[in-house]
């Protein structure tokens, strides 16, 4: 079995999509490609960042079987994927709420929980209301009691719907409004999420010590990057605090801090001593590593934390503007990297790509109007024109709420998924209600079959004949290139045509080209290059724009089929 995956003979870069339990699709699809690929670039958000860091340490440890280790975790999550989410001690009766009833729809169950965890609360309301009920019947009969003990049972509901309500708002800020914090629990025989991920991290790199114990530190960044080759690692998170994404390992700035009280609730002892490693404690906070030496199993957990199910991860930043001389930390909580990327294929993406960047999407089902086969997964290749997206259809107020949601967070992932060029390399998995996402008691046949879809996507992105006539349509690298070159020439076109009327010429007054002829002489902000290296700048930009203006008079990009109409747009955003 080993041998399958030894001698690769091309290259390729991955991204997955998050979905909680949906991840469990991915093991089998990377498996699949593993045989035929090195993994260069991997990345991906919440669970795609959990099966992003499983996929680098795989190839990281390729020479010694990290790939049939990856192999085992379809099994292993048949039988222990509930037992990944351990709730922190203080939120068990509210986990075990969200389990029973939001969850399992099992509402009796739910509603127990409930009345035990507030039993003092439903006893002295209920003989309120009993009391409420004999008042009424004294004084007004039959009639009257029976208004009375209804109105006393109303107000039992409320008095312990109050209480529930009120211990939830109170506990969540305490557990960085998440009930699970990744480490395992007391009482606990099966490991918590971090500490599986750390376990596995290192098993599949391939760094275990013989007798299974861990190594002296976590597998880095720094070391996937240096392996040989090259290895590049990728997870989103969302910085709550600042409203925005950030791509790790890199925050983007030195001026982040951990303090070891809260991130010992996340990680074992051995992934916080990592963490620490020579830094000197201040005043209880220690600076966050830097990106090569950030252990991966942080990264990840800190791209899945699934907004109350599973804790934010608090870090601190010197407040520079504080009276005190900038002394005061305050915390940012960072939050699923789904929030603000769910499928970032963005990642590892270049204009005109010498290698194939794969996408694995995790969507949902929706049953086939017209009777058309049963299909599962699908990769559109031969989609050469038009439009190509999913729609949703609207039946219940939660329903549309989370749709509200998905459009406002993922309308970008969304838009980019269907231009050709880029969705002809996405692989998409369609998922029903009771499968993946936040079904963390599924039963075993259920996630057996999510895994075969995973292994069905990666013969797809392999350009293999597809094992089921309704997949249809494998990966053809070349025609992805040849889509890639027209919708590039399309956009550099269109950027360079309209810059060049904006630029217009040195002569003509009021022009860009014009003021910029004459700033340059004495910019007022970064002035500190030479006047010959602003001419020079000044010069190149101008002979860009000589050709735009060529391009002007006879515009290839509006040539009848020769270039996909739904072509991009360059322009000057962000990194993140």
């Amino acid at each position: 079995m080993a041998d399958d995956y030894q001698n690769p003979t091309q290259e390729c870069d991955v991204v997955m999509k998050g979905g909680i339990t949906s991840g469990i699709v991915y093991p089998k699809a990377v498996l699949t490609l593993a045989r035929q690929y090195r993994f260069r670039d991997v990345g991906g958000a919440s669970a795609g960042a959990i099966a992003a860091a499983i996929t680098a340490s795989a190839e990281y440890g390729r020479d010694s079987g990290g790939f049939d280790k990856l192999a085992k975790i379809p099994d292993d999550m048949s039988t222990s994927l509930a037992t990944l989410f351990q709730p922190d001690p203080r939120g068990a009766a509210l986990y075990g709420l969200l389990v029973d009833g939001i969850l399992d729809k099992r509402w009796g169950r739910a509603i127990g929980r409930v009345v035990r965890q507030h039993w003092l609360v439903a006893l002295v309301s209920m003989v309120v209301a009993v009391a409420v009920a004999i008042w009424s019947c004294l004084g007004g009969g039959f009639i009257a009691f029976l208004t009375g003990g209804l109105l006393g049972l109303i107000g039992v509901v409320v008095a312990i719907t109050v209480a529930f309500a009120s211990h939830a708002m109170a506990l969540l800020p305490e557990l960085n409004f998440g009930l699970c914090p990744g480490r395992t629990q007391p009482g606990q025989k099966q490991p918590a999420l971090s500490d599986w991920l750390a376990r596995t991290i290192e098993d599949c790199a391939g760094r275990l010590a013989a007798n299974g114990g861990l190594p002296e530190r976590p597998l880095t960044f720094g070391d996937l990057e240096t392996h040989s080759p090259p290895i590049r690692l990728r997870a989103m998170t969302t910085n709550l605090g600042l409203r925005r994404p950030h791509t790790l390992p890199d925050l983007g700035s030195r001026n982040f801090f951990f303090r070891v009280e809260d991130f010992s609730r996340l990680f074992s002892d051995w992934v916080v001593k990592a963490m620490i490693g020579d830094a000197e404690e201040r005043n209880g906070f220690y600076p966050f590593p830097a990106p090569e030496k950030l252990p991966v199993v942080v990264a990840v957990r800190m791209s899945l934390s699934f907004p109350l199910l599973i804790s934010a991860v608090p870090l601190y930043r010197r407040d520079f503007a504080d009276n005190e001389g900038g002394q005061s930390m305050e915390m940012m909580l960072f939050s699923d990297g789904g929030l603000s990327s769910n499928f970032p294929i963005h990642l590892f993406d270049s204009v005109l790509p010498s290698r194939p960047t794969f996408g694995i999407a995790l969507d949902e089902y929706v049953e086939p109007a017209d009777g058309s086969p049963d299909r599962r997964v699908r990769l559109p290749m031969k989609l050469a024109s038009g439009r190509w997206q999913n729609s949703r259809a609207y039946t219940s107020v939660p329903s549309f709420l989370m749709g509200l949601l998905d459009a406002a967070k993922d309308w970008q992932d969304n838009l980019q998924v269907e231009m050709i060029g880029y969705r002809e390399r996405i692989a998409h998995v369609y998922l029903k209600d009771d499968e993946g996402g936040l079904n963390l008691t599924m039963p075993a046949d259920r996630i057996n079959e999510l895994v075969e879809f995973g292994e069905r996507a990666g013969t797809l992105l392999v350009g293999d004949v597809p094992q089921r006539p309704e997949d249809r349509f494998p990966f053809d690298f070349d025609e992805h290139r040849w889509r890639r070159f027209l919708m590039a020439y399309a956009a550099i076109e269109e950027a360079l045509t309209a810059a060049a009327d904006d630029w217009g010429h040195v002569g003509q007054a009021g022009s860009f080209a014009a003021f910029i002829d004459a700033y340059k002489a004495n910019p007022g902000s970064y002035n500190h290059s030479s006047m010959k290296w602003r001419q020079e700048a000044f010069n190149r930009m101008d002979e860009l724009m000589a050709l735009g203006r060529t391009w002007q008079s006879q515009p290839l990009r509006h040539t009848t089929k020769a270039v996909p109409r739904s072509q991009p747009r360059l322009k000057i955003a962000p990194r993140f």
